[in-house]
């Protein structure tokens, strides 16, 4: 009988692959979340978490916003109306950290329903934003209360990040509401 921990051999030409069971079974449970287009679990429960950090967050956001917006002569009435814009012309878009595993799997969720959006990559990190995406991160924390990366609007309207938000994309997604809300927004 073959054991759980059992090693998979494969060869291609001269390269011959040994991979332990259990590693190939997470790899294929991987897979299987990205083919029937679940959020990851864990992810969900990180980001739920990270809400009790709110306060503190959103602390942190307001000062990083001030202190580089007022360094880099941020125009704060430009940052609005380009939120205001997007309510406005009820654009379906994500605000995104490149590093971030919350954006990424938002994006994820979104490229497999098959979205039209526009990805606008703020920076890499929170902590390394310049000062027009901390004022802008900012006024995200203004106009929808969340203080967070990834902000999800869908025809304009602010639906949350990944797990949080009102009701967030994971929640919509969980529901069946998704795919209904973008074609709504003609994102579909």
């Amino acid at each position: 009988m073959v054991g759980f921990s059992s090693i998979f051999s494969l060869s291609v030409g001269r390269v011959r692959v040994r991979i332990k069971m259990h590693l190939l079974v997470l790899l294929l449970a991987a897979v299987l979340l990205c083919v029937t287009h679940a959020v990851n679990p864990a992810l969900k429960v990180a980001g739920q978490g990270m809400a009790l950090l709110k306060p503190v967050f959103a602390l942190e956001n307001q000062l990083q916003g001030k202190l580089l917006g007022t360094l880099g002569n941020v125009d704060v009435a430009e940052v609005q109306e380009e939120l205001a814009a997007i309510q406005r012309n009820k654009v379906t878009c994500i605000y995104t950290y490149a590093l971030s595993p919350f954006s990424t799997e938002a994006i994820a969720c979104l490229d497999a329903v098959g979205a039209k959006y526009e990805k606008r990559e703020l920076g890499l990190e929170w902590f390394l934003l310049g000062p027009r995406a901390s004022v802008l991160r900012a006024e995200l924390l203004a106009l929808t209360g969340q203080s967070s990366l990834p902000q999800v609007f869908i025809g304009g309207e602010a639906i949350g990040g990944l797990a949080t938000g009102t009701p967030g994309l994971a929640a919509l997604q969980e529901s069946g509401e998704l795919e209904a809300k973008l074609r709504a927004a003609k994102a579909l």
